[in-house]
């Protein structure tokens, strides 16, 4: 048997059984539902729905606010950001220096969650010596080497004669926090200067550098 209800407005809705809507429905209110829940148009929600079972709808989900990270599943991205470097960095230091203009800053909505930090740029030396770079968040080292002398998150070998080398360092950070973090690249040198965003022997070919963080839920 097949029931009808035609309303302006229903102050609350459960359902206990399969529950069919061919309309635009709007939920001001909370709505709980055990079983499938099946809307064949638009669907305006401005309160909770509360689904143990399939919700399918064939229009559009408008929504009027965000869906609750608590919600979400492990492994979602709950927030982007990045940071684009369009000029060029040049250095002599031979202890590590900020790359000027390659940080960014994030604020994790919780501290268990993991912030997966990628970082991509092009550098070159003007002579006869190999450019470091590690990846830092606020003051201190990640993406490390357990050996070595001289450890750094990246080794690039280039001298002034030869092309930029293309770098890129991606790593899973646990900053177990939930205050604003930045993270940034430092380079150094073994002598002479060492470039970011040109070639070494080459002013005028540049590119472009980046730096994205992505807060992941656990």
């Amino acid at each position: 048997m097949t029931s009808r209800i035609k309303a302006n407005e229903i102050d609350a809705l459960t359902a206990g059984a399969a529950l069919s809507i061919n309309a635009t429905p709007t939920f001001t209110k909370a709505g709980t539902f055990s079983d499938t829940l099946a809307v064949g148009a638009n669907l305006n929600v401005t309160k909770n729905i509360i689904a143990s079972a399939n919700v399918n709808i064939t229009g559009t989900t408008t929504l009027s606010t965000k869906l609750a990270t608590s919600n979400l599943g492990a492994g979602a991205v709950l927030q982007v950001v990045s940071t684009a470097k369009t000029d060029v960095f040049s250095s002599s230091s031979t202890s590590f220096t900020d790359v000027t203009g390659l940080s960014v800053a994030i604020t994790p909505s919780s501290s268990s969650n993991k912030i997966l930090v990628s970082v991509h740029f092009m550098s070159a030396a003007t002579g006869a010596n190999s450019p470091r770079f590690n990846l830092v968040r606020g003051s201190t080292n990640i993406a490390q080497p357990s050996e070595g002398g001289i450890p750094s998150s990246l080794h690039l070998n280039t001298t002034g004669s030869n092309p930029a080398r293309m770098g890129s360092i991606v790593f899973l950070d646990s900053p177990s926090t939930t205050s604003e973090t930045t993270y940034k690249l430092q380079g150094s040198t073994d002598g002479n200067s060492f470039v970011v965003n040109r070639r070494g022997d080459s002013a005028n070919k540049t590119s472009i550098s980046t730096i994205t963080v992505m807060e992941i839920s656990t």
